[in-house]
């Protein structure tokens, strides 16, 4: 591999470290050792097709910006909770119980849940590998092995997304901005007399919806931004022209099995790449091969994750003149503000450079309208949709924010900048304001039954009886043994709850003294 090739690296690492999980399930989850092997193998072909595809490209690599994006995206991990360094929110503590299960018990896990046999059905792609380690170290490991996963596949995804900038002098402006990139939360919540106390979680401002920030989005769900943005990544790859159809489409199916909901998002984007590619004479039968091997390899995935999904609730939004009123309100506040901006670019006589990111700009308008109408689960659906459309809107943003241009936009762009920053600081000053509480061993019935994770668990487990009654029976492994609830009477006995602020202010005292 000759050095201008280096380039490729951090996107074959990411490319890598997205497809490893979907191998693992596949060598412990099918009843079938053969049909497993079958399936790997296919699998492997794919992505090594498309790994060969990408490292052929002549792209140098930028060492001092890979080592940057690396230590941000070690730091949004680390301060975000994983591995229980930092402060960890609410929802690590359900996480949490899935990497334990997984550490802990055979593969695939069984649970007994309101008195029928159940098996752990969700997005698996984030936990495997770190599991596979904690099997061999122990659950502390496997919290370690988590974060330095994450860290080093977020890392390759921010170096992507400002390496892609043009000029190159702008990707670390590109790269702050990406990071810091928000909606206007902090109005939205002044505007509806939220609580703005530093430290609240900003984005919960109007009801029903949530466009989510990229540093919540680390923060609290990184396995739905890791598949949504791995996407995107290709996507960049694919415009660049040093992807093809049929490598983006590989990409596409290895990410499912980290966040299906974020392909949801996706799906206009390999749309609009497939109509681009036949329009303009680019679509090749060689690129074909990869995308079937793939397809059929991760075909058990599927039907993993589709398993007795239909008592997740969902369906479109009960419209009438108040939803509509906080719809328009709720678009106005999270991308308004940054529309204006590209708005303005675009109709002015001052110097830009090109993008292959501007034609893109309708589509992620169309579909961050439409994600707020469909529901599934509570808030599932908006915040976990809409990720792929604002990464491509926040990289838009950042070319156009770095490019030269007069002090009044100039003084107008730092401002929506700085205001969409709002919730993403807030974030990180939670995790300084709140004390880390200890890695807890709770099982995730045990984890479920506390507070603010008490809710339905249909969104992570499958029925025995109904997989088996359906073509997945054949094809996916049954649990060996199925965990039950215990009486223990907590599960994170240090950790300071989010509404309990006698209890936060006396642990900063203890930790001051």
């Amino acid at each position: 591999m000759t050095a201008p090739r280096l380039g490729q690296l951090p996107f074959a690492t990411i490319l890598c470290l997205v497809a490893l999980p979907n191998l693992a399930f596949l060598t412990t989850h099918l009843a079938s050792p053969l049909l497993g092997v079958a399936c790997v193998a296919c699998t492997v072909v794919g992505v090594l097709a498309t790994l060969r595809a990408v490292l052929r490209q002549p792209v140098p690599l930028d060492g001092p910006l890979l080592v940057g994006a690396l230590g941000v995206g070690f730091a949004l991990c680390c301060v975000g909770g994983q591995a229980h360094v930092f402060y960890a929110n609410d929802d690590w503590l359900i996480r949490d119980a899935v990497l334990r299960d997984l550490v802990a018990e055979p593969w695939p896990v069984g649970y007994r849940y309101l008195g029928e046999a159940t098996t752990l059905r969700a997005p698996l792609g984030m936990y495997l590998v770190p599991a596979a380690f904690g099997k061999i170290l122990g659950l502390r490991a496997a919290h370690v092995a988590l974060l330095a996963q994450n860290a080093v596949l977020f890392g390759c995804l921010l170096y992507v997304f400002a390496q892609a900038s043009t000029p190159r002098r702008a990707a670390w402006s590109v790269l702050a901005i990406f990071v810091l990139f928000g909606g206007w939360d902090v109005a939205g919540a002044w505007l509806l007399d939220e609580p703005l106390a530093f430290g609240t979680h900003l984005e919960h401002w109007m009801p029903g919806q949530q466009f989510t920030s990229h540093v919540t989005q680390v923060f609290w769900v990184p396995n739905h931004a890791a598949s949504g943005w791995t996407f995107v990544a290709a996507y960049l790859l694919w415009h660049r022209r040093r992807l093809d159809l049929g490598g983006l489409v590989c990409v596409f199916g290895l990410c499912a099995f980290w966040s299906p909901l974020s392909l949801i998002g996706a799906l206009p984007f390999l749309a609009r790449a497939v109509v681009v590619d036949g329009v303009r004479g680019r679509l090749r039968l060689r690129q074909m091969p990869a995308p079937i091997f793939v397809a059929v390899g991760l075909a058990p995935t599927l039907l993993y994750l589709l398993a007795d999904g239909g008592r997740v609730p969902h369906g479109f939004a009960a419209i009438d003149a108040s939803f509509v009123a906080r719809y328009v309100l709720f678009l106005l506040v999270e991308i308004g503000p940054v529309l204006v901006i590209l708005y303005t670019a675009s109709r002015s006589d001052l110097q830009r450079r090109d993008s292959v990111l501007g034609g893109d700009m309708p589509l992620v308008i169309l579909v961050l309208s439409f994600v707020p109408l469909y529901r599934l689960g509570v808030l599932d659906f908006v915040m976990r949709a809409s990720i792929p459309a604002l990464a491509l809107l926040a990289l838009r943003f950042g070319e156009v924010a770095t490019a030269p241009c007069r002090p009044r936009r100039r003084v107008a762009t730092i401002a929506v900048v700085l205001l969409g920053a709002g919730a993403p600081i807030y974030e990180i000053g939670r995790a300084f304001l709140k004390p880390a509480f200890a890695i807890s061993d709770c099982t995730l019935l045990d984890a479920s039954r506390f507070p603010p994770n008490d809710g339905p668990l249909f969104h992570y487990l499958a029925r025995k009886a109904v997989i088996e009654s359906s073509v997945a029976g054949r094809i996916l492994a049954v649990p060996q043994r199925v965990l039950e609830v215990s009486a223990r009477p907590t599960c994170w006995p240090d950790r300071v709850s989010e509404t309990d602020p006698m209890k936060v202010a006396e642990s900063l005292r203890s930790a001051r003294n």
